[in-house]
C-alpha cells in the first residue's frame, strides 16, 4: 500500500478499478506483480502480449505462489548462498539516482536460469537477485528482492532509490497497475473448475488449508495407514512339532476319532497279515482264523477283541488312546 501511495505522489498515474479479466487496463505502461498466487501459463501468456507491444513487467517475489511465473520465463529460484546478505549493484542503470546498497535486507532465494539474453542489476554474493530482459518492445524485471518493497522496506535507506531506479527502466512513463487480481480482487471472475475455485476463493482456500492442516496432525501423531509388517529378523519359522500339534487339535475339533480307529484296524491287519499275503479286507473273525493257521502263537481271542474295539463308534477320547497304545503294540510286535 505505501508503494501504491508512493508512486501516486510521484505522478503516475494509478489504475484502482478491479478486474473481470488477468489483462493489464487499457493505455497501461507499468505492471507490478509482487508476490502473485500462482498464475497460470493461460495467464502469463495474456501478460507476454502486454509486454510484447511495449509495456513493462516488475516481477517481484520468492514465495512458492510465484515459482510458476518465474519458470514461464524460463526461471527458477536457488537457495541463497551461506553468510551474510551482500547486496550489490552490478550495472550502472540502477545508480540514477544514486542508490545505496540496502545492507540490512535479507533475500532468502536467489534467481537462476538458462537463458543468456538478460541483464543482471543486482547481486547477493554473486548471485542474481534481481535481472532484466527485452521481450518484444517491452521489458521484464524479475526479482526477489522483496523487502525493498514493502511498507516496512521503503523506510530503510536506499530502498526507495532502488525502487525509482527500476520504475526508470520503464520504456515510458505512463499508467501503473498493481496486480491485485492473484491476491483475490477480482469483479465478477468466473471460477473455472475445482483447481480455480480452490485456488481463488476464500472457502477454497480455507478447504486447502483444512486438509493440510490435518495431513500435518496426522503425520505429527504418527499414525500409521495400515497394519505393520513385521521385520525380517523378527518374523519366526515354526518348528515340526507345531504343525503336528496344529493337525492335531484340528482333528480332534472335528472329532475324528472313529476315523482314527479305523486307521488303526487296518493297520493291524495290514502289518500281521502282510507276510502271509492275507486280504485286510477280509471278515474279522475269517481273518483272524486264517492268520492263526499261519502263526500258531497269535492270541486269537484277544486280536478278534481288539479288532472288534477298535470298529466302535462314539468312543471318548480317553478310550481312543488306550485302543491306539494297545493297537501300537501289536503294529511294532
Amino acid at each position: 500500500m505505501a508503494l501504491k501511495l508512493w508512486v501516486e505522489a510521484l505522478e503516475y498515474p494509478v489504475y484502482d478499478d478491479a478486474l473481470k479479466k488477468i489483462s493489464p487496463p487499457p493505455n497501461t505502461s507499468i505492471v507490478f506483480m509482487l508476490e502473485p498466487s500462482f498464475p497460470t501459463e493461460a495467464e502469463m501468456t495474456s501478460i507476454n502480449k502486454w509486454v510484447e507491444a511495449g509495456g513493462t513487467l516488475i516481477l517481484i517475489g520468492e514465495r512458492y505462489g510465484t515459482y510458476s511465473a518465474m519458470d514461464h520465463y524460463d526461471f527458477f529460484f536457488d537457495f541463497q548462498p551461506n553468510g551474510d546478505d551482500a547486496l550489490k549493484f552490478e550495472t550502472p542503470l540502477l545508480l540514477s539516482p544514486s542508490a545505496l546498497t540496502p545492507n540490512e535486507s535479507k533475500t532468502r532465494v536467489v534467481l537462476g536460469s538458462e537463458r543468456d539474453d538478460y541483464v543482471v542489476l543486482m547481486t547477493n554474493q554473486g548471485s542474481p537477485v534481481l535481472v532484466s530482459f527485452e521481450l518484444g518492445k517491452g521489458r521484464v524485471i524479475l526479482g526477489t528482492v522483496t523487502d525493498q518493497f514493502t511498507n516496512a522496506g521503503l523506510k530503510q535507506a536506499g530502498n526507495p532509490e532502488l525502487v525509482l531506479n527500476i520504475l526508470g527502466l520503464a520504456g515510458e512513463k505512463g499508467m501503473v497497475w498493481f496486480d491485485e487480481w492473484h491476491h483475490g480482487v477480482q469483479s465478477g471472475a468466473q471460477i473455472l473448475g475445482p483447481s480455480e475455485f480452490l485456488r481463488r476463493t476464500p472457502v477454497g482456500r480455507a478447504l486447502v488449508f483444512v486438509a493440510l492442516a490435518v495431513l500435518i496432525v496426522l503425520f505429527m501423531q504418527g499414525r500409521g495407514f495400515g497394519r505393520p509388517v513385521p521385520l525380517p529378523h523378527e518374523i519366526k519359522r515354526r518348528g515340526a512339532m507345531e504343525h503336528v500339534t496344529g493337525i492335531a487339535n484340528l482333528s480332534r475339533r472335528a472329532a475324528h476319532r472313529s476315523a482314527v480307529m479305523m486307521y488303526y484296524h487296518q493297520q493291524i491287519k495290514r502289518k500281521l497279515g502282510q507276510r502271509y499275503r492275507l486280504d485286510p479286507g477280509m471278515d474279522d473273525a475269517q481273518y483272524v482264523n486264517a492268520l492263526a493257521g499261519y502263526n500258531a502263537s497269535i492270541n486269537k481271542d484277544e486280536l478278534l477283541d481288539l479288532l472288534k474295539r477298535l470298529k466302535r463308534k462314539n468312543i471318548s477320547e480317553a478310550e481312543m488312546v488306550r485302543l491306539a497304545v494297545e493297537a501300537s503294540k501289536w503294529i511294532d510286535d
